[in-house]
């Protein structure tokens, strides 16, 4: 209750109040360097990887979706 009460529409534009839900996005978008290179299998290289990609329309999060090929081809699926 108290953090709906915290919410005012200026809070929020400021981004003074951090709800759990904004914590997960932030969490999900920011990460240290060294946090970076224990989770990726080629440690330092494989960021340098991802910095000559370049390609800035890349989903953080893809959507999957299921087409009507794979209702076809995975019999648990249907």
């Amino acid at each position: 209750m108290t953090k709906y009460l915290t919410e005012t529409p200026k809070n929020k534009k400021e981004k003074k109040v951090l709800t759990d839900n904004r914590m997960v996005t932030i969490n999900k978008r920011e990460i240290s360097y060294e946090g970076l290179i224990t989770k990726l299998e080629n440690g330092e290289d494989g960021i340098y990887n991802f910095m000559t990609n370049g390609d800035k329309n890349i989903l953080l999060v893809p959507k999957i979706q299921i087409t009507e090929k794979d209702i076809k081809d995975i019999p648990g699926l249907k």
